[in-house]
């Protein structure tokens, strides 16, 4: 379960995680089990128990809608996660009573043979995995590999094999078979979803970083269905795009998203993010009007998240490009106070 999977973050780390989660529309969601379970745990990490248990006890009523076999599976994980809860609640009565019913579970649906787990638990955990740094999205891999292993056909352990060798490996020090094996994946994840934004838009993406395709035409038609199903599971993808063929192109597409969405926080991100590559290329004497703007966004982003570490370094060095120093000082010495929830590499 996932007080066992050695997911270890910072609190700062932990809160970043649960504000990218926080701003995933649950109603069109399709990975709610997953997602109410990393919630639980990632409550739980940070000291909130009764939030914990709230979205634990949500998961499982999402998997006790399920067919008997797969929500069997399922809450072998999540009953394990409740178990923790109450240990560290101190009522050891329920602590146990839940591992007494993910053994009995267990004997119940025990992992295929060749197999060391379940693959609906190895997926779980693959998916879990993902949501995390890149030594943690590369394990991701080899947990979905182990579920496709079993289960050869299972679509959703396509997608997460995708999602993960997308992200774990920087593509200069990727060697050839590796690329390869990467864009062979998106491919078949993007073939047996061919509705998914988001899996077309890494396919292409990889399409242009690894064999230089020409995928502008494609990637604008993606931008105009995102917005009109105001499906934005694509959009980071779509943007990262734009930005690195023309940080004026990402800036232009991340308006109209904007625009479309004045109340997301999501695009809200994008945009701030795409004025502040835009301020970091251009000249730092003629930046000052740009940096104003993206100063404007990285504010209201920082009065929505304001445990975000990575929204007040930036907006620390955009107050620098525009040449206002004392409020740069500023800045960084609020986060020096605050360095004991911050990971070891970034104090």
């Amino acid at each position: 379960c996932h007080f066992t999977w050695e997911l270890g973050c910072s609190k700062n780390e932990l809160m970043e995680l649960l504000r990218n989660l926080q701003d995933v529309d649950q109603q069109t969601c399709t990975w709610l089990c997953h997602y109410y379970n990393l919630l639980g745990y990632i409550q739980q990490a940070l000291g909130f128990n009764t939030e914990a248990l709230m979205y634990l006890h949500k998961a499982e009523s999402v998997m006790e809608e399920q067919e008997k076999e797969e929500a069997g599976v399922r809450l072998q994980v999540n009953k394990a996660n409740l178990a923790w809860i109450y240990f560290y609640l101190g009522e050891m009565d329920k602590s146990k009573g839940y591992l007494e019913e993910v053994e009995r579970l267990q004997q119940m649906h025990p992992a295929p043979p060749g197999c060391t787990l379940h693959p609906e638990v190895s997926g779980e955990k693959g998916w879990t995995l993902v949501k995390f740094d890149k030594s943690k999205k590369r394990q991701a891999t080899d947990y979905f590999k182990m579920a496709l292993k079993a289960e050869p056909e299972r679509k959703e352990w396509h997608k997460g094999l995708a999602i993960a060798v997308s992200r774990a490996y920087i593509n200069h020090t990727c060697p050839p078979k590796l690329k390869d094996e990467i864009l062979k994946q998106l491919k078949t994840a993007h073939e047996n979803e061919p509705n998914s934004l988001r899996l077309h838009a890494l396919y292409l993406e990889k399409l242009s970083e690894l064999q230089s395709a020409n995928i502008e035409k494609e990637m604008q038609d993606l931008l105009e269905k995102t917005l009109e199903t105001k499906n934005l599971g694509g959009l980071g993808t779509i943007l990262r795009y734009y930005r690195s063929i023309s940080v004026d192109k990402g800036i232009e597409a991340a308006e109209r998203a904007r625009e479309k969405f004045p109340t997301s926080n999501r695009v809200l991100t994008h945009l701030a993010n795409c004025y502040k590559w835009k301020v970091y290329k251009e000249n730092i004497k003629e930046n000052g009007t740009l940096a104003k703007k993206a100063i404007e966004l990285f504010e209201e982003l920082v009065k929505h998240y304001p445990d975000s570490l990575r929204d007040k370094v930036t907006l620390a060095s955009l107050h620098y490009y525009a040449q206002n120093s004392k409020r740069t000082e500023e800045i960084y010495e609020q986060l020096l106070l605050e360095k004991d929830d911050l990971p070891p590499y970034s104090q």
